[in-house]
């Protein structure tokens, strides 16, 4: 009798799986259904496991409640008593700014160049992925698929920088695969959270723009001695398209760079 109730799990198992494989033995439209939906179903059990650090395989992920009140590094400002501004203690150099606080071109600059379906996707956009794996598999020019959400996730949490992919992140490949993938379950948690301009604000307000400035407001100043609601059009384009890469389109560093990574941005 206990023997028949220890092996009753058992031929559960195996009678499903045995119903399982009939199914790809049947018409073409079942098979094609049941790859589908096998699929689906093996991708949320992956994307749970690695969110719960199952058997500490995946490396720790941070909960609903560290990405409802994430620690920022912020600049610590001295002011005269008649309000000038005497010196900063930072580790990071960064003050934050509200949306409003910041002009609308940068906004639009920022989401025409870096992700263009922010206001469509949930924090990842299937659409770039699959256009990032065609590229892949075709060996043409590769493109990125990150959202702002993602890239937030990446600089709030950073990640790559942790010993956070577990037990499998010495396998070759896999570490890479782990960290995309909790960068894509902390996106889908921001986009929980925050409304889109809350993570628009966020994201501006993390992103580092070299020589220790970090956010909209530290670079504008360190750039253009401008507040971020002051600038043009085309001084937005210049920070937007520094984001790409810091230094090499720094134009401070490589003005001629910065002048034609500036255009692209206009022209998107």
């Amino acid at each position: 009798m206990r023997f028949d109730s220890i092996m009753k799990p058992f031929r559960a198992i195996a009678r499903f799986t045995k119903w399982y494989f009939s199914l790809y033995k049947k018409k073409w439209y079942v098979k094609i259904t049941t790859g589908i939906v096998s699929f689906i179903v093996l991708l949320i059990v992956y994307l749970g496991m690695v969110d719960i650090n199952f058997l500490w395989l995946f490396g720790k992920s941070p909960g609903f409640f560290d990405i409802a009140e994430p620690e920022v590094h912020i600049a610590s400002e001295i002011y005269s008593a008649d309000g000038v501004l005497i010196g900063k203690y930072f580790e990071e150099n960064r003050t934050p700014v509200k949306f409003e606080d910041v002009n609308a071109s940068f906004w639009k600059a920022l989401i025409d160049t870096e992700d263009e379906r922010f206001f469509q996707h949930h924090g990842v956009d299937v659409e770039a992925i699959a256009g990032a794996a065609k590229d892949a598999l075709l060996r043409s020019k590769p493109r990125g698929a990150s959202t702002i959400t993602q890239q937030l996730a990446k600089n709030l949490f950073r990640m790559r920088t942790r010993n956070s992919t577990g037990l499998l992140g010495g396998v070759p490949g896999l570490g890479m695969l782990i960290t995309k993938t909790k960068e894509w379950i902390i996106a889908m948690k921001l986009e929980i959270i925050y409304d889109k301009n809350e993570i628009l604000t966020m994201y501006a307000n993390t992103v580092e723009f070299g020589s220790n400035n970090y956010g909209i407001k530290t670079a504008a100043k360190a750039f253009f001695d401008k507040t971020p609601k002051e600038l043009l059009p085309e001084e937005s384009a210049v920070l937007v398209g520094m984001l790409k890469a810091i230094t090499a389109y720094n134009p401070k560093i490589n003005p001629e760079n910065a002048k034609t990574r500036r255009n692209i941005v206009l022209g998107l």
